[in-house]
């Protein structure tokens, strides 16, 4: 059933052929709105600036960039823009309507097993090496910015503060922009930036995505920014000690400092991760990324088995019968049995720690 309008938003409201269904979020700048198309009947996400920004020309310029970016790309891990509409002294962007929740979502119930973490660095690292070829830097990567979709599908979202570096920067040299837990080195110095950026945010969402902690924290953001700048955060493996040593490696790569000690691009960071799940994951990725939803209960038993063979359907019913057990240990024993059924990831992933977390009666 389509969701009831807001209190906030009309009963009825076209855009087009487009009508509104009900808000699902808003931000500083923008209202995003569910809708459909009447004649096609394809669910969208409606994105409205808001009153108070259309009277501000940079957050205007800030909304037209994002939908020219969105428009360059063709991309499965990026959202699509389907159009953008001007109408009474209003902007609109209509884009691809992604059904499932945010990685932040996900994290504010706890860390994600480092597998779907791997998959979804390495979905996100395709992403900005896409757009990295279109010379556009996101600026921006962070947990509210990656979706997961029901069908297992990882989501790059909101361009909004995107660079085109054969384009003038919106914003004068010397000024940070982007969220300050997530920003590089080099976004905080205000020195010039390229794709290498984006990586070093994306390590520190994938350390955050296995620790439940941000690296980078302080009671204000200009101690945040020292903390970036001088490179000062807890090891990964004293907050996440089972992490493969691959994985590890991947992420203390990512977030170095020095741009140079990095990944050289987006496309060298996928193939280090696909080729570290490679040898760990021997099923369908989406179909890993589904049983983890229905782990966390994102989606229906119903809705998991639609997209899954029979053998993965066993997977998720595993989970569903572990649902009352405590969930590191309902997704490591999960883990073991569909080892058992076919070999599905390595006893060097999930055999220290199904011990760990046996020794210490779950967790």
């Amino acid at each position: 059933m389509p969701p009831v309008p807001s209190k906030d938003s009309p009963k009825i409201r076209k855009i087009g052929p487009y009508r509104l269904l009900g808000e699902l979020g808003r931000g500083g700048m923008a209202i995003v709105y569910r809708g459909v198309h009447e004649t096609l009947q394809r669910e969208v996400a409606i994105k409205e600036l808001t009153a108070d920004s259309m009277r501000d020309r940079e957050a205007q310029s800030r909304f037209r960039r994002e939908a020219l970016a969105l428009a360059a790309f063709r991309h499965q891990n990026i959202v699509t823009l389907y159009d953008l509409v001007e109408k009474n002294d209003a902007l609109y962007m209509i884009m691809e309507f992604v059904d499932g929740p945010t990685l932040q979502q996900l994290l504010k119930e706890g860390a994600l097993p480092p597998e779907v973490v791997a998959i979804i660095g390495a979905r996100v690292a395709s992403a900005l090496d896409h757009a990295h070829f279109s010379r556009i830097i996101h600026r921006d990567i962070k947990p509210a910015n990656v979706m997961l979709t029901k069908s297992g599908e990882v989501k790059l979202m909101d361009f909004g503060i995107a660079k085109d570096e054969g384009m003038e920067a919106l914003t004068k040299e010397g000024i940070a922009i982007g969220t300050p837990s997530y920003m590089s080195p080099e976004q905080v110095t205000g020195a010039p930036l390229d794709g290498r950026t984006d990586m070093f945010s994306l390590g520190v969402v994938m350390y955050e995505s296995l620790t439940g902690a941000r690296p980078f924290t302080g009671s204000t953001a200009g101690e945040v920014f020292a903390r970036i700048r001088d490179g000062k955060y807890k090891p990964l493996t004293k907050l996440a000690p089972n992490i493969p040593p691959a994985l590890e490696a991947v992420i203390k790569r990512c977030m170095k400092v020095k741009t140079d000690q990095r990944y050289f691009d987006a496309a060298e960071l996928r193939r280090d991760l696909e080729m570290l799940l490679a040898r760990q994951v021997s099923i369908s990725h989406q179909a890993l990324v589904v049983a983890f939803l229905r782990h966390r209960n994102k989606i229906t038993e119903t809705e998991a088995l639609a997209r899954l063979t029979s053998h993965e359907m066993e997977f998720v019913q595993t989970f569903s019968n572990l649902r009352g057990r405590r969930g590191k240990l309902a997704w490591a024993a999960a883990v073991l049995a569909a080892a058992g059924g076919g070999a599905y990831l390595t006893q060097q992933w999930w055999l220290p720690l199904l011990h760990r977390l046996m020794h210490l009666g779950g967790g």
